[in-house]
C-alpha cells in the first residue's frame, strides 16, 4: 500500500482557505493511515512467503470466493433435496404401509355352553381404542346355520347380519344385541364370530378386527326315554314306546323323530301312519311342540325268527338342517332281551343272508328257506309263507299291481300254492310240517325270476317277507306267527349294452373295406356299433371300454348320438364316455371303424377285433354302481347276414 503526503508548496497555497478543516482532515487521515499500516502488517505476517514475497492477493481473493459459493450452494442443495425426498417418501408410504396398531377392539359376550331349544342372548361389543377417529366401520356377525334369531338390537342395515356403523370417534364404543336359540345336534362344538372392517384417519386402505366365541351344545330342553317290555319272544307283537317332552319356555318347531329299530325287528308300518322307513331307520314328522307339552310315539312290530339276545333301540328328536342333514336335539337308548322262539326261520339268497342288496332285471334269485323246531315239544300244523312285494322307494308304498317276480316261472323244490304274490307251503306238500319234533328241521329251495322289463318308471325294490304260522306247541294251542326280517332287493336300472361288428348295413350296402373273408397281411375295415339301452333311472359317469389287439387299429368315429369317443394309443384302449344319461333318454350309440391286418397265426380262425367290452355307470336314482361285461368281438359277423360264413381268415 502507498501513502501519499502533501508538499509544503501546496500546503502554503491553501493555508488560509482551509486552515481549520485541514487540521480535521489531517487528523482523520493520520488515523486511517495508522489502521491501514496495521492491517498491512497483519496480512504480511499471514501471507508473506519465506523469501519475503507477497502473493497476488487480488487473484487469491477471487479464487477463494468462487469455490466457497459452489461448496456452500452444493451443500444447501443436497440438504434441500434430502428434505424433499424424506417428505415425499413419508407422504407416499403413509398410505400404503401396514397399520401396526390395533384401533378397534371386538368382543363377543355370552354363554359358552348352551341348551338346545333355549333362548340365548349374545352381545357383540366394539370400541375405538385409538386416539383418532375411524371411518367406514362395518360389523358382520356369523352364527351357525342352526341358530334361529328372535331379536336383534339395533337391526342390521344390510343382509347377512351386517351393521354399517360408519364413523366412530376416538374412544367411542357400541353394542349389538342378538337373541335366539340353537336347534342343532347335541354334543356339537360350534362358534359365534364377529368381524369388523374399518379405516383409520389418514389411511386409504381398510383393516380388520375379529372376535370369536366357541360354543358347546351341552344340554337340551327336550326330555325323553324309551319304554320296552321286560322281554320279547320272536313272533309276539312288541311295542317300543318313546316318551318326549318340551321342558323349555319356547315352542319348538318342525321337529322330526327318528327311530332306529333293532336288527330282526319288523315294524307294523300300517300302524305308523305317514312315515318312512329307510333300512332300519324309521322317520316321522312331529311338527311343533309347545312349552311344557309332552307326547309319545309307539313302534309296534315283531322280532324275527332266529333272533336272540339284547336288542338295542335308539330314538332321536331333532330338526333337519338347510343341507338336509338330521340334527338330533335329544337321544335316548334302551335294550330289550329277546328270548329264543319256538320255530327258527332263515332265508339265504344267492349264498347270502344280507337283508339289503341290489338286483338286476332278468336276474334269477336262488333262495333256500330253512326251518328248525327250537322248543322242547313238537310243533303242529306249520304253514310257511313267502310274500313278494314291489316297493316304491320314493314313497315307501306297496305297488300291489306291479310285480317284479315272474310268478309263472317261479319254481320250488316242493309244490307251491300261489295266491297273487304270496307263495305257501304246508303239510300237504311237506310232510314234517304237520308235526315237527324237537330239533327237527327242513329246507325249501326256491327260485325267483326277476321280470325282464321294469314295471314302473321310478326307483323300485323287491321286498321278500318269509313267515310261518304255528298252530300248537305240544298240546298247547298257540296260533302264533313267526316272521323273519324282510329281505329287500333294490332294482338297478335296466340299462344294457350291445356291441356288434358289421361289414354291410342291414340293407346290404357295404360299410367295410378290404378283403372278405379277411386275408393274412391285408387290411380289412369293419364298422363297430356300441349301443346303450334303458327304460328306467338316470345314469351318470357312464363309460364303455375295450382294448384292441396289436393287429387292429382304430380308424375314426363314424357317428355318435351322445358322449365322447377317444382312443388312448399308449394303452391301445377305446373309451366312450357320457357324463350323464337322463331318465327320459332311453338310447345312446356310437359307430366307429377299426381295421385288422391278420397275421399268420390268425390263418384258419376268427381273428379278434377287440377284447371284452366293459360297461360301467352309476345308477343316479339309487346311487348304486352298475357293471356289465360283453364278450369280445371277432371277425365272425353273426348279425351280418351278407357277411355270414366269411369270417375265417385265409392266406
Amino acid at each position: 500500500m502507498v501513502k501519499h503526503k502533501k508538499s509544503g508548496k501546496d500546503h502554503d497555497k491553501n493555508k488560509e482557505k482551509e486552515s481549520k478543516p485541514a487540521k480535521a482532515e489531517e487528523a482523520v487521515l493520520s488515523e486511517t493511515d495508522l489502521n491501514e499500516e496495521t492491517v498491512e502488517e497483519s496480512l504480511r505476517t499471514i501471507y508473506e512467503a519465506e523469501e519475503g514475497k507477497m502473493p497476488d492477493m487480488t487473484k487469491l481473493e477471487k479464487i477463494k470466493s468462487k469455490r466457497w459459493i459452489w461448496i456452500t450452494g452444493g451443500i444447501s442443495a443436497a440438504i434441500l433435496l434430502l428434505i424433499l425426498v424424506a417428505w415425499a417418501g413419508f407422504a407416499f408410504f403413509k398410505t400404503f404401509q401396514g397399520f401396526s396398531g390395533k384401533a378397534l377392539d371386538m368382543e363377543v359376550e355370552g354363554p359358552e355352553k348352551i341348551a338346545l331349544g333355549q333362548e340365548i342372548t349374545y352381545f357383540v361389543n366394539y370400541k375405538n381404542s385409538a386416539d383418532q377417529p375411524l371411518a367406514s366401520v362395518d360389523v358382520r356377525v356369523n352364527f351357525p346355520s342352526d341358530f334361529v334369531i328372535t331379536e336383534m338390537k339395533p337391526k342390521p342395515t344390510s343382509e347377512g347380519n351386517v351393521w354399517r356403523v360408519g364413523a366412530l370417534a376416538a374412544q367411542e364404543r357400541g353394542t349389538i344385541k342378538i337373541r335366539g336359540r340353537f336347534t342343532g345336534a347335541l354334543g356339537t362344538i360350534s362358534a359365534v364370530q364377529a368381524i369388523a372392517t374399518y379405516r383409520p384417519a389418514n389411511y386409504s386402505s381398510d383393516f380388520e378386527a375379529m372376535a370369536t366365541k366357541q360354543i358347546e351344545y351341552a344340554e337340551t330342553v327336550i326330555e325323553g326315554f324309551i319304554q320296552v317290555p321286560e322281554k320279547a319272544v320272536p313272533g309276539d307283537s312288541v311295542a317300543l314306546i318313546y316318551h318326549y317332552k318340551n321342558s323349555g319356555a319356547e315352542e319348538l318347531e318342525n321337529l322330526v323323530l327318528q327311530f332306529t329299530v333293532p336288527e330282526g325287528f319288523a315294524p307294523d308300518m300300517d300302524a305308523m301312519g305317514t312315515s318312512t322307513l329307510q333300512g332300519r331307520v324309521f322317520e316321522k314328522k312331529l311338527g311343533d311342540l309347545k312349552p311344557g307339552e309332552q307326547s309319545e310315539l309307539s313302534m309296534v312290530g315283531t322280532f324275527a325268527s332266529g333272533f336272540g339276545g339284547d336288542a338295542e333301540i335308539l330314538a332321536k328328536i331333532g330338526t333337519v338342517g338347510p343341507d338336509g342333514r338330521f340334527l338330533p336335539m335329544h337321544v335316548a337308548e334302551k335294550s330289550v332281551p329277546v328270548l329264543a322262539g319256538d320255530l327258527s326261520l332263515n332265508f339265504i339268497v344267492n349264498g347270502s343272508e344280507q337283508k339289503e342288496r341290489t338286483a338286476s332285471y332278468g336276474e334269477e334269485l336262488r333262495g333256500i328257506i330253512g326251518y328248525e323246531n327250537m322248543a322242547d315239544e313238537s310243533l303242529s300244523d306249520i304253514v310257511i309263507r313267502m310274500k313278494l312285494e314291489t316297493i316304491d322307494l320314493s314313497s315307501g308304498e306297496v305297488l300291489a299291481s306291479k310285480k317284479l317276480v315272474d310268478m309263472g316261472r317261479l319254481s320250488s323244490s316242493a309244490t307251491t300254492s300261489v295266491s297273487g304274490a304270496e307263495v305257501v307251503w304246508d303239510k300237504t306238500v311237506i310232510s314234517n310240517l304237520e308235526s315237527l319234533p324237537p330239533r327237527g328241521s327242513g329246507s325249501i329251495d326256491v327260485n325267483l325270476p326277476i321280470v325282464y322289463a321294469a314295471p314302473d318308471k321310478g326307483a323300485v325294490a323287491l321286498r321278500v317277507n318269509v313267515s310261518a304260522d304255528v298252530r300248537a306247541v305240544g298240546d298247547t294251542e298257540l296260533n302264533r306267527t313267526i316272521t323273519m326280517a324282510p329281505m329287500t332287493f333294490v332294482m338297478l336300472s335296466d340299462a344294457s349294452l350291445s356291441a356288434e361288428a358289421r361289414y354291410f348295413t342291414e340293407e346290404g350296402a357295404p360299410i367295410g373295406t378290404g378283403p372278405l373273408p379277411p386275408k393274412v397281411g391285408e387290411a380289412t375295415t369293419y364298422r363297430i356299433i356300441w349301443k346303450l339301452n334303458k327304460t328306467v333311472h338316470a345314469l351318470k359317469d357312464v363309460q364303455v371300454e375295450a382294448k384292441l389287439p396289436r393287429s387292429v387299429s382304430f380308424n375314426q368315429v363314424a357317428t355318435s348320438t351322445a358322449g365322447e369317443m377317444q382312443y388312448i394309443e399308449a394303452e391301445r384302449k377305446l373309451v366312450w364316455s357320457l357324463n350323464r344319461m337322463p331318465a327320459g333318454v332311453g338310447q345312446a350309440e356310437v359307430l366307429f371303424n377299426v381295421s385288422i391286418t391278420p397275421v399268420a397265426a390268425d390263418d384258419g380262425r376268427f381273428a379278434i377285433l377287440m377284447d371284452d367290452i366293459t360297461f360301467q355307470a352309476t345308477d343316479e336314482d339309487i346311487d348304486e354302481p352298475i357293471l356289465l361285461v360283453i364278450k369280445e368281438l371277432n371277425t365272425d359277423l353273426q348279425n351280418d347276414e351278407n357277411a355270414a360264413g366269411k369270417g375265417v381268415v385265409v392266406k
